[in-house]
């Protein structure tokens, strides 16, 4: 019985096929394109090509269903928002033919509610950007007029699925209020109800954490080194830090709140002003940075499976401190943007020091306890898939007249990225 994995173009399912693999368990890669990033891999057992999640959802899930009704499969483990979102509601008519190691539809459906988040987060006591939810609590205008610039719109779902099509959300920066309202109406156009916020800036902490049965089985800490893009995106070099206690419990009674179920990552930015993590998303799934956790001892994948099998385990809490991941292309496309777009949106600007101090930590390939996340010399073939993708990407850019498909302008979802945008016709993936 093998353990069956979606979206095998995302870091996050290669780091669950390395870590189930090496335990024996093995594991089956799922894609929308004839080859993937986890697909080959040394540990996957196999993969299989589906009908795209994005383009056709309907489809997708009569292939899940299908393929999961053959007795072949332990547990399902979607990656990405847009198959948890499809795959919660397939699980409902295949119990007690593979485990689902998540909480139920309307769960799955509150988590990726931001609004809702939030919401729940000011209740449970964990501090928040300055948030305004025009839809219902303040008109635009006078919005506009309390914010400070640059402000943060931000889509209320980053995947909004309508009369069976997909809108894909993003982050967007406003340096002035012509620009704020502009924004803000081409941004509910696609999704309807975007919040407007303040722009916190200052260390981005992740809190990693496996709930089951409403008890904490696993916590783990990571600070973000670098990300992109430079103002704020995909982490691209990280590092695992001690466990906050209290950060661990407001996480915990959050995901508590909504009853949620299996792994899920709370992500903080602690305010510059005043040293306060504040709350900037939830993410119901595995996350990209998941193989910094499983180097630091945390192996969150085989957890729970151990878990979703019917094993009792104590929480794990013990990792090492001071391990680093580092995104090598990834780490590239910073550096790139840095030198590309000095000034980010909205005139945001970055005290991370020269471009000249960027290229010398860019080219520090010796720091210790540093790993590459994609690159393993026990398991090349990935890294060598990635890199292939990744110039074929950018010269195809360059052809086009375009900057490289690496940097501003391209569609994220790439080999091995973060988001989940749609992808391009010949995309073969954001933590």
């Amino acid at each position: 019985m093998a353990v069956f994995v979606t979206d095998g173009n995302h870091r996050a399912a290669l780091a669950v096929v390395r870590a189930l693999g090496r335990a024996g368990i093995p594991v089956v890669v799922g894609e929308s394109q004839p080859a993937c990033l986890a697909g080959s891999s040394r540990y996957c057992a196999g993969t299989v090509r589906y009908p795209s999640p994005w383009d056709e959802p309907q489809k997708f899930q009569d292939y899940l269903h299908q393929e999961m009704s053959g007795g072949r499969y332990d547990l399902l483990l979607p990656m990405t928002d847009i198959t948890m979102q499809l795959a919660a509601v397939v699980h409902r008519t295949l119990r007690g033919l593979v485990r689902w190691p998540f909480p139920e539809e309307e769960q799955v459906g509150l988590v990726q509610d931001k609004r809702h988040m939030l919401l729940m987060a000011e209740r449970v006591g964990i501090a928040c950007p300055r948030t305004f939810m025009t839809s219902e609590d303040e008109n635009l205008e006078d919005v506009s007029r309390k914010i400070t610039y640059p402000a943060v719109i931000k889509p209320r779902f980053s995947r909004f699925l309508r009369d069976r099509e997909w809108a894909s959300g993003s982050v967007q920066y406003a340096g002035g209020r012509e620009e704020l309202i502009a924004k803000y109406h081409e941004s509910s156009v696609r999704i309807p109800g975007p919040l407007v916020q303040e722009r916190i800036v200052g260390e981005g902490r992740g809190v990693f954490l496996l709930v089951w049965d409403g008890e904490l089985k696993a916590a783990f800490g990571h600070r973000r080194l670098r990300e992109k893009p430079p103002w704020g995106g995909v982490s691209v070099y990280c590092e695992s830090v001690r466990l906050d206690e209290d950060l661990v419990q407001k996480a915990l009674a959050l995901l508590q709140a909504v009853g949620w179920q299996g792994v899920a990552m709370v992500e903080f930015k602690v305010d510059r002003r005043d040293g306060q993590p504040k709350l900037m998303e939830v993410n119901g799934r595995f996350w990209g940075s998941l193989q910094l956790a499983i180097d630091a001892g945390m192996d969150f994948p085989l957890l729970l499976h151990r878990l979703a099998m019917g094993e009792k385990m104590p929480p794990q809490l013990e990792y090492k401190v001071g391990v680093m991941s580092r995104w090598l292309l990834g780490d590239l496309d910073h550096l790139l943007i840095r030198f590309r777009h000095p000034r980010g949106p909205a005139g945001i600007t970055e005290d991370s020091g020269s471009r000249l101090v960027a290229c010398l930590k860019f080219l520090n390939f010796f720091e210790r306890n540093s790993r590459l996340d994609v690159v393993r010399f026990d398991d090349l073939r990935p890294g060598w898939f990635e890199l292939k993708h990744y110039v074929r990407e950018s010269l195809h850019g360059f052809s086009r007249g375009r900057a490289p498909a690496s940097i501003p302008g391209r569609t994220v979802h790439t080999v091995s990225g973060g988001a989940e945008s749609k992808p391009p016709t010949d995309n073969v993936t954001p933590s």
